[in-house]
């Protein structure tokens, strides 16, 4: 084992926390807690006042993140989901533990963004990696890729 040369946890909220937020959310809204928004209603309004700009050069470069990701799946026999969004491409890896997992540095250097979640469909962890093919601006700010010159 190797020595711990820097550490620092944050604080994670308990179930009870959790639960207390909940009981406050009703006791705020009380008989109305009905006029709480729906969840359609929180994505419309997440969803308006954006513009989708179509980068032609990323949809070609699309092609190859997708061969990349299903290259590494094929060759290391991890599961994988490639799903198409209306502004990027996804590429989900399922794993049940990892290690040595350098190999999959190519198709995350080519990634504008990463995720990861655990406890998905039976696995430890999932690893979810988006490439654009559209810029995404929220009230003419540039949210997604990041990493855009449009961002001037």
């Amino acid at each position: 084992m190797g020595e711990i040369i820097y550490e620092k946890h944050f604080h994670k909220e308990t179930i009870e926390e959790i639960e207390r937020e909940r009981i406050d959310f009703v006791e705020a809204f009380g008989e109305d807690a009905e006029q709480a928004p729906s969840f359609d209603e929180i994505m419309k309004k997440i969803y308006s006042n954006v513009t989708y700009l179509v980068l032609p050069e990323r949809e070609k470069m699309a092609k190859t993140f997708i061969k990349t990701a299903i290259e590494i799946s094929n060759d290391y026999e991890l599961d994988i989901e490639i799903e198409e969004h209306l502004s990027h491409i996804s590429a989900t890896y399922y794993f049940d533990c990892g290690a040595c997992m350098g190999f999959l540095r190519r198709i995350i250097e080519m990634s504008d963004d990463i995720s990861f979640f655990d406890h998905i469909k039976g696995f430890d962890m999932v690893m979810s990696l988006d490439f654009y093919t559209k810029a995404v601006f929220k009230r003419d700010r540039l949210i997604h890729p990041q990493w855009s010159d449009l961002s001037r």
